[in-house]
């Protein structure tokens, strides 16, 4: 056999296993197929089970949410500190009023029947002056002369009458929507020189929210 023949012969070996070689990986071509549809059915499956669970534990959250709020509202039901009790005359009433106007951050709500001290005046309008949002309902029988309607008013200060045919007798001033001052104490030289008046401090949410909630409806119906 002359170097011609072994030539031929081993060209041919070769083409005839690079022809063989397709057939012998089949079967690992085949196998990874076959992994990758059973991942794919493994993840359908994943899926259906997420989806049919999300709608239940949706339901699970809403409940324990639920739940949540009626606790947290009978602990803010339960959560009431006194923080004061004053009585006049000359017991410290009307320098709570201020006290408390002066530690505002957020909103100070006023339903007051006589209000004729310049100080307490002073006082609400420093509290706009650094941003605090202040309302004032006055009872209109008492808006006179010696009234601090009109300086709150010039001052930019939101003010209203109250429409109620008889008399808004309120004394409340509401804190933040935590801190409530009430009592029978009127913002005058005299419930605080010469009557006998009384002003309780009253830090609760509840109790806050229940106030807000009544002065919003005569807020919105005064003028």
């Amino acid at each position: 056999m002359n170097w011609k023949h072994l030539f031929l012969g081993l060209l041919i070996g070769i083409i005839i296993g690079f022809l063989l070689k397709p057939a012998g990986s089949e079967a690992p071509l085949e196998e990874l197929k076959q992994q990758v549809l059973r991942l794919e059915e493994e993840n359908r499956a994943l899926r259906g089970w997420l989806q049919g669970n999300i709608t239940l534990y949706q339901k699970k959250i809403a409940l324990y949410k639920e739940e949540i709020d009626v606790l947290r509202s009978r602990i803010n039901r339960m959560d009431v500190s006194i923080l004061g009790i004053y009585f006049s005359p000359r017991g410290g009433c009307e320098s709570q009023v201020i006290e408390w106007i002066g530690r505002a951050n957020s909103s100070i709500h006023v339903l007051i029947y006589s209000f004729t001290l310049d100080s307490v005046s002073e006082a609400l309008i420093e509290a706009q002056s650094r941003g605090v949002e202040v309302k004032v309902v006055f009872e209109k029988s008492q808006i006179t002369r010696y009234s601090e309607y009109q300086r709150l008013k010039a001052a930019g200060i939101q003010v209203r009458n109250d429409t109620n045919s008889a008399y808004m007798h309120d004394k409340v001033m509401i804190i933040d929507g935590i801190i409530v001052l009430t009592g029978s104490f009127n913002w005058s030289a005299h419930a605080e020189r010469e009557n006998n008046e009384n002003l309780i401090v009253i830090r609760s949410v509840y109790v806050a929210s229940v106030y807000e909630e009544e002065f919003d409806r005569i807020w919105n119906r005064s003028i």
